[in-house]
């Protein structure tokens, strides 16, 4: 509650600022100012930021609800009071206003939770383990240890714990992802490109030893990094631990929190062949995954290519994200080897010869799931090996055996791709713990309530986020999960079908209405397209938008009501309905409101980009 009426507080503040140039309030706006600029780089993180959102009133609910116990109840509300007081010529007007609810509603749990002095000492004291725990957690420095050995660490010390709240409130502003980014289909697929004089120098001493070992024209060729000799294993070795391919899985995913390692055993020299046909070579020309352990949460193992040599004619294409790269001498892109979607096509313009490539890979994981991240190493490598003797193996496929194993290979492909594509393997492990965990819980339609309401979730974390959106992948899971919702629904409907004229009158106009303006807009700008920079806006005036504001919506809305005007429904579920009608209307305000993060930092449409 806390964050949600901090940030509509906050969308109320973007569309209603205040001048550029409006001097400050006094010169405490200004020290404090200066000290919120030293905590940020301190809370960088969502995670961290998130547990101190949580932490931090938690503190101070077990300070406040100690402070009723040994004194009577004005006290902590004169206090309350004070305390704001004191903030008041010193916060900027959003942080005022963020402190100024948290802080009511901290007073107001306080009269209402049940501690005693044990019970509110020991949220104190969680409170801040849990903090360190999300600064060890997230790889981030506390704030605390800057000024910890200085002389004046005491004054600065009752300082920070006096403006921890506001700094808190503040960070949530200024993290590197939302607080919802986990569930934001972010784009993974990196790239960079090689241009120091000594990676040239290694892209040439590699060139030149595969053009004088012949690789065939007839297919593929390979050579393992782990069978390479001296000069060319020295040079792939400098470039696979070079500063520019470590240094942008860093910056995607954070320097202090994140490790990243090279995977030896599964780098290669590949040098691709003009011809393919029913062999295994065919693969590379169909949309496909590399690996199959993308249901591993908060790990990746990462396929990086980079070109060798000149190409023009051979086109890397990412249909999920939406990318595509024609990699040519020192460009790399690098992308999940066991999530992303991806194929190879040919240009018209064609190459005068080989295009010779490096697959080098590399791990990435939370520093403190170490173990984690090397299970998923070692499951990767020993796929990658299986897989690797299957396709030597099919890649010249001259006997029956031979041929059949070259199908399965392909036909294995394209089945893994298709449940990737639409569905997720992801989403769809989800989707399997859930339902069996549903079996032998206690809780109550614990299977519809996990799985209703998520693409909610996912529509009001990325339509705030707007930063680094795979929008092929959000659509994916959006539709995933609202076909989840709305199969659930229709079952309970069905379940306790009875004629109701005015049940099935309100089902009949709402989806008229959401599907009309489903029509008028296209799939894309339907799922935030033009709002993620996918689709170049443009203003749309027929029906319903030019008679029904918001009409997508407002039409879901009015067909829910029509499921929940059946009385079988409403008695089963009495909340199913309203808790959906409940979200989209969040949803709609966020969207009457533009609320999202780009209004403070403005990022380049990629419909602009690509011209």
């Amino acid at each position: 509650a806390i964050i949600s009426i901090a940030l509509v507080v906050r969308a109320g503040a973007l569309r209603y600022p205040l001048p550029e140039n409006m001097p400050s309030k006094s010169k405490s706006v200004e020290k404090y100012l200066a000290l919120e600029a030293k905590f940020r780089k301190f809370h960088t993180y969502s995670l961290n930021i998130g547990l101190h959102v949580v932490t931090t009133p938690l503190g101070l609910l077990g300070f406040v609800r100690l402070l009723n116990v040994i004194a009577p109840l004005y006290v902590s509300v004169a206090l309350t009071i004070v305390y704001l007081a004191s903030l008041y010529h010193q916060l900027p007007k959003v942080t005022m206003i963020r402190t100024s609810i948290c802080s009511s509603m901290i007073l107001a749990l306080s009269f209402v939770v049940d501690w005693g002095w044990i019970g509110s000492s020991v949220a104190m004291a969680a409170s801040f383990v849990l903090q360190e725990l999300a600064h060890i957690i997230t790889g981030e420095l506390t704030y605390q240890s800057q000024y910890i050995g200085e002389s004046d660490a005491v004054s600065q010390l009752v300082e920070h714990t006096y403006y921890l709240l506001p700094l808190v409130m503040d960070a949530m502003d200024n993290m590197h992802y939302s607080l919802l980014g986990f569930v934001v289909a972010h784009n993974r697929v990196l790239f960079t490109k090689m241009k120091q004089p000594e990676q040239v120098k290694d892209l040439k001493t590699l060139n030149d030893w595969v053009m004088a070992n012949n690789p065939s024209t007839e297919h593929t060729t390979h050579w393992w990094y782990d069978k390479l000799k001296s000069a060319p294993k020295d040079a792939f070795t400098r470039i696979a631990n070079c500063e520019n391919l470590l240094g942008m899985f860093k910056e995607s995913f954070g320097e202090k929190a994140y490790e990243v390692e090279v995977v030896d055993a599964m780098n290669e020299i590949y040098v691709a062949s003009p011809k393919y046909g029913l062999n295994s070579d065919g693969v590379f020309y169909m949309d496909h995954v590399d690996g199959p352990w993308g249901i591993f949460p908060f790990c990746s193992v990462y396929r990086c290519m980079v070109a060798v040599n000149f190409n023009q004619q051979i086109k890397t294409s990412f249909p999920l994200t939406p990318a595509a790269y024609t990699l040519s001498e020192g460009d790399a892109v690098a992308f999940d080897f066991n999530r992303e979607v991806h194929v190879i096509s040919d240009n018209k313009n064609k190459n005068e010869g080989f295009r010779i490539c490096l697959k080098i890979h590399y791990v990435t994981y939370p520093k403190i799931l170490r173990p984690w991240g090397k299970l998923l190493k070692r499951l990767t490598v020993n796929y990658n090996l299986n897989a690797r003797a299957l396709f030597l193996a099919t890649i010249e496929p001259n006997s029956l055996t031979a041929r059949a194993s070259a199908l399965t290979v392909l036909g294995t492909t394209w089945l893994t791709e298709k449940v990737q594509t639409n569905m997720g393997l992801n989403n769809l492990f989800y989707v399997l713990i859930l339902f069996l965990a549903s079996t032998v819980s206690p809780i109550p339609y614990l299977f519809t309530i996990g799985t209703s309401y998520l693409h909610y979730i996912i529509y009001l974390a990325t339509f705030y986020s707007r930063r680094e959106i795979a929008f092929g992948l959000f659509k994916r899971d959006v539709i995933f999960y609202k076909s989840i919702a709305l199969t659930h629904i229709l079952y309970y409907y069905l379940k306790n079908f009875e004629f109701d004229v005015i049940s099935l009158a309100l089902l009949g106009v709402g989806y008229f209405i959401a599907i009309a303006a489903t029509k008028a807009l296209g799939i894309d700008k339907t799922y935030f397209g033009s709002e993620l920079g996918h689709c170049k806006p443009e203003y749309v005036s027929s029906f319903p938008y030019n008679c029904i504001p918001h009409p997508m919506i407002v039409g879901a809305c009015i067909g829910l009501l029509g499921f929940h005007k059946l009385n079988g429904l409403r008695e089963e579920v009495p909340y199913l309905i309203p808790v959906h009608i409940a979200l989209y209307l969040t949803h709609m305000c966020q969207e009457i409101f533009d609320f999202h993060r780009s209004r403070a930092h403005r990022i380049l449409p990629a419909w602009i980009a690509s011209n």
